[in-house]
């Protein structure tokens, strides 16, 4: 995307941002345009129809660093041969690995696998809430247990992937590597969870940095969140 090139305009939001917090205007039409989007043009996705935690902690395992399209049939597939923690714990790991062919990153299965053991020996065959005990299971980091509390539990926990990273930064700090803002970024995620609406409006996050504010050739025309975002170009407005 184009950098701005008036900076004039765009101040009085800039100024709006700390480090700890977004100003009232930009974050509610924020929120409230980001829920009206997603309940227009989100995606139907098969993990989207359970709130079951192991289901979903399946699905944001394959997610990582796999396009959709290519995850929804194996997730089927997954799923059939290993309904359960307890059927997954319970089978060889080279043999969850040939299940999960071809979505590659080997090292993916071998997580899920020690992740459902881990779950059957201390945690009576459950995936844990307490986001302390998620994140010291071996292969969970701050995201999945973010998506595992949000998507499975209900909860407004704060996600921040490479589509949510993307988002944030371009809508809020403008243009930039959002690597190098995380521990921002992360705050603002959590700041934005409209209270009680963690599901939807996490799913909708990614939905949007998937489909509308894509890293390459953004639709900007059609966003809209393009009045107020610091990434929009001058040229276009």
């Amino acid at each position: 995307m184009a950098p701005a090139k008036n900076h004039k305009k765009k101040s009085s939001l800039k100024s709006s941002v700390s480090s700890s917090s977004i100003d009232r205007g930009p974050k509610r039409r924020f929120q409230n345009r980001l829920l009206k989007w997603y309940g227009e043009f989100g995606r139907d996705l098969p993990w989207r129809r359970t709130s079951d935690p192991y289901r979903i902690l399946v699905s944001e395992v394959m997610l990582q660093q796999t396009q959709v399209d290519r995850v929804v049939p194996k997730y089927h597939e997954f799923l059939g041969k290993y309904p359960t923690l307890l059927d997954l714990a319970a089978a060889k790991p080279d043999d969850v690995r040939k299940a999960w062919y071809p979505l590659g990153y080997n090292v993916r299965p071998y997580r899920l696998h020690s992740i459902a053991c881990e779950a059957v020996e201390k945690y009576g065959s459950t995936i844990p809430r307490d986001p302390a005990q998620l994140q010291s299971m071996k292969g969970i980091g701050r995201y999945t247990a973010g998506a595992v509390r949000s998507f499975a539990f209900n909860e407004d926990a704060p996600i921040l992937d490479t589509n949510v990273m993307r988002v944030l930064h371009r809508v809020f700090l403008g243009n930039g590597d959002p690597k190098k803002k995380t521990s921002r970024l992360w705050a603002m995620s959590e700041e934005l969870i409209p209270k009680g609406k963690g599901y939807d409006f996490n799913q909708a996050l990614m939905d949007f940095g998937a489909v509308v504010c894509t890293a390459r050739k953004p639709y900007c025309l059609f966003c809209p969140m393009r009045d107020f975002c610091q990434a929009f170009p001058v040229e276009i407005k």
